[in-house]
Parts: structure tokens; sequence; C-alpha cells
């Protein structure tokens, strides 16, 4: 692949000119890759109302294209250092796509930790920029976020109990879930988004988890058309994601113009796309039942009690394995919970 010139080259190369206002009269191009079909609420909703805010606020100096589905190449694990690299200028992806490189962030992957995308994902933010600042070294993180909680949604089976589970290849996002959904009973399968159509369609896998909105934007609802939820405050899992700057090019800019990313960034971003989240997940179960092809099975909180034993062990065996590698495991899933609740009785 080849690597964009940096933006501070290309500012010398091309001599950019000054307006009155302070703003590059050249425009500057950065582009934005993610792993995510184009059709996903996030580009439609966030990304290009986001965009469009940078340049009209930059008055046209600040252009973002936006690449969806790894159009510029590369896999989904990638796409962080895509960013961190300057390969591509901003990157949206999910943290566990690296696993083991961004550990304090699995505190988040915990089952039955999240509420609403809009609540957890201000708490990510927040959880991020204090305790995970040096993990984004060489990255600008916009924001920090989390998706609305993820369902289990299934092919040719229904899951009504944990007893349904048993010996289901169940598409899993991240260490943590893989290794909850075998306490389970089931044969957890990671993999990243972009590979759960053919997955499912071929008969890979019999299930997946995701939030509605996402499984819909994939288009796998017509295959997986057996939807289980959680009754509730929190919600099965989710998973921390990060739309990131490369830093070189962040700093390449005018005072001026990082003043937009600025104006554009942090915990109200955050907050933005968890309830953009939120609204494309009702949106999405409102379709289906509308449409009549889709089976909704509920566990009721009296008959939570196995998936929440197993919920326990698993975050025990998390917080074990953290002080292996030299962190206050607890402290983390703690600061993450209180985070949650907090910004949960704020948005309620």
């Amino acid at each position: 692949m080849t690597i964009k010139p940096t933006l501070a080259s290309l500012a010398l190369l091309s001599g950019i000119l000054f307006s009155a206002s302070g703003y590059a009269q050249d425009t500057v191009t950065l582009r934005l890759h993610h792993f995510a079909a184009p059709a996903t609420p996030v580009q439609t909703e966030y990304l290009e109302p986001w965009a469009k805010r940078l340049e009209e606020q930059s008055e046209g100096a600040i252009k973002v294209e936006i690449f969806p589905a790894m159009q510029l190449g590369g896999s989904a694990p990638s796409l962080y250092d895509q960013a961190k690299d300057g390969v591509v200028d901003i990157a949206w992806t999910l943290l566990s796509y690296t696993p083991n490189r961004f550990p304090e962030s699995e505190a988040f992957d915990q089952p039955f930790l999240p509420t609403t995308g809009e609540a957890t994902s201000m708490a990510a933010h927040e959880f991020a920029t204090t305790h995970m600042q040096a993990a984004f070294e060489g990255v600008y993180p916009i924001a920090v976020f989390a998706h609305t909680p993820g369902k289990l949604h299934t092919r040719d089976v229904s899951i009504e109990s944990v007893d349904d589970l048993d010996g289901l290849a169940l598409r899993a996002p991240s260490k943590t879930m893989n290794r909850y959904l075998g306490l389970l009973g089931a044969q957890a399968v990671g993999m990243p988004m972009p590979q759960i159509p053919e997955a499912i369609s071929r008969g890979v896998i019999d299930g997946l988890t995701l939030p509605f909105e996402s499984a819909a934007a994939l288009g796998v609802l017509d295959i997986a058309q057996n939807h289980t939820f959680f009754e509730g405050e929190q919600g099965l899992y989710t998973a921390m994601m990060v739309l990131g700057l490369n830093q070189a090019s962040y700093d390449a800019l005018s005072p001026e113009l990082k003043q937009v990313i600025d104006d554009n960034a942090g915990l109200e971003e955050a907050q933005r796309i968890g309830q953009v989240m939120d609204q494309a997940e009702e949106k999405a179960i409102e379709a289906i039942e509308a449409s009549g092809e889709g089976e909704m099975f509920y566990i009721a909180q009296d008959s939570l009690a196995p998936w929440q034993a197993a919920a326990e062990t698993a975050t025990a065996q998390w917080i074990d394995d953290m002080g292996k590698r030299g962190f206050d495991g607890q402290l983390l899933y703690d600061e993450a919970t209180r985070l949650v609740e907090k910004y949960t009785e704020q948005t309620m």
C-alpha cells in the first residue's frame, strides 16, 4: 500500500496561505478508514455529519473522505496501526481487534457491565482519558466509545435458556466474551465483523453476538432470525472503540485548524456516537417487529442467575490474569462499573 505523505510535507510543498480568518486557503484532506459497512448508522448518522461540521467550522479548510468496509486495504485488526503509522489519517476501530495491546480497555469487555450506548460511551471516554493515555501514544483520540449492548442472534436454533447454548458455535467479539461463552457451554469463535456474513450464511457459526444496529448494517438479520434479549438495566456485553487521528496529522495543522478538531472531539462526541447507536438499535428492533420475520426471546431477570454466575467467574479470571500482567484488574473493573453507573444516572 502506498503511504500517504504527511500533512506537514504537503503543507510545505504547496505553500499554504492563510486567510484573514486564520484558516488555510488550501484544503487539508483527512482520510478516514473503518471496518463497517457504508450503511452503518455510525457512518451515516455520525461520521458524515461530523465531517460536515469540520468542513463548515474550518470554512472549507478541512475535508474528510470516508472509506468504509476496509476499502483502503488491510484487515480490520490493522486499522489502529494504519492511523498510528500515518497510512491513513483517521481510523475507527475496536480495541479488542488487537488483543493484549489495550489491556485496561478489557474492563469494558466484561459481561453485564454496559447499560445504554450513550452512558457506556461516556464512561468509556472518561475511563480511557484517565487510565489509557500512554496506550494511545501516536494517536489523538477524537472519541473513545462503546456500542449499545449486544444481543444473541442465531440461525437455526433459538436461545431461550442457558442450556440452549450447549455446543453452539457463536461468534464472540473479544477474548473475554470467548471465555464467557465457553463457560456457558458454547463453542466461542473469534472473528472481526466483516467476516460474519459469510460465516453465518455458510453455517460456519450457528449465531453471533452483536447489537441490532450493527447486525442490520451487515445484512445478517435475514439469516439469523432468532434474537435473545436480557431483561434488566445491564446488557450482555459491549466493546470499547476509538475514533483516532494520527498524531502527526494533527500536529501539522495550524493552531486554528487544531482548534476545530478539538471543538469536535471529547466526551460530547462519545455521547453523540452512543446516542446514534441507541437510536439505530431501536429502529432496527422496530423494523424486525413490524416485518414479523424475526423471533424475539427474553431471558427474564429471575432466570439470569446462571448467566450472571458465569459472568462473575469470567470477570474474576480476567482480574486474576491482569494481576499476573502487573495491572490492578479489580480497580479497573470497579472504575468502569462506577463510571457506567455515573453516566447512566446522568442520562436517564
